[in-house]
């Protein structure tokens, strides 16, 4: 497997989906996201479409209240409340986090038989000490990176469920190898979401290293969201930080 070589990360989105069977996003996303593309978008109408779908309004609720340590500690509870606080650009990264969560559900589920469970991000435990961080930056109309952190030994089963191996067996390289090839799909499914809202993004071959790094790092002029899911004991921090509105090409 050869990951991050450009022909992998240059496989187009139609063949990912026919290969793993990724679900559609959802209609109310792809408007949302072509709504937010818009640096003149209508802030109603933005709220309006956030509040019918619970999903988004759920996550956009729980970024407004980043700092509560459980839901009863809200002190934000409505949409325009919460856009007011953040901005358009928070709701354009629960936009963007929907395709990569339906990818990589869908992915681990067809791949690796194994059902992911998205979960509340401040109710799991952080990961200690090292761990295999994976990231894939894109550059465009819209710029900012995808990560997705996971335990050494986490990475280590699911690099050897990929190639029929024993764990023990499994080299440092395909751990980074495997990592980049999740990174491949899912940011293959998001950058098509950022094309369909008219935010062209090229992306650069994923960058897999072993770090100990505890910093969350949003891109300027844009923001973050952290993203957990879970599956049995396997954990696994995805993060989405994009600035929708460069200056660039």
């Amino acid at each position: 497997m050869a990951a991050s070589t450009s022909s992998s990360n240059a496989e187009s989105y139609t063949e990912l989906v026919r290969r793993y069977g990724i679900e559609p996003t959802p209609e109310s996303v792809m408007r949302l996201t072509q709504l937010l593309a818009q640096q003149d978008s209508d802030l109603d109408e933005i709220a309006r479409l956030i509040d019918k779908d619970p999903a988004l309004r759920q996550r956009l609720l729980r970024a407004a209240n980043s700092a509560a340590d459980a839901e009863a500690g809200n002190i934000v509870e409505s949409v325009e409340e919460a856009l007011m606080r953040k901005g358009i650009g928070c709701a354009l990264l629960m936009a963007m986090g929907t395709p990569l969560s339906l990818a990589l559900a869908k992915t681990f589920q067809t791949m690796l038989s194994l059902r992911l469970d998205t979960v509340d991000p401040r109710k799991v435990a952080p990961l200690e000490g090292k761990y295999i961080l994976g990231t894939i930056r894109f550059a465009g109309k819209a710029v900012g990176r995808v990560s997705l952190r996971i335990s050494i030994e986490s990475a280590s089963a699911i690099a050897g469920m990929l190639l029929g191996m024993n764990p023990a067996e499994i080299t440092p390289g395909m751990v980074h190898d495997s990592v980049g090839e999740l990174l491949n799909i899912i940011t293959g499914n998001f950058k098509s979401n950022l094309a369909d809202a008219g935010l062209n993004c090229r992306l650069e071959p994923p960058l897999v290293s072993r770090t100990d790094e505890s910093s969350h790092m949003a891109v300027t002029g844009g923001g973050l969201e952290r993203m957990a899911f879970k599956s049995g004991q396997l954990v696994l921090f995805v993060e989405v930080a994009v600035n929708p509105w460069n200056d660039g090409d």
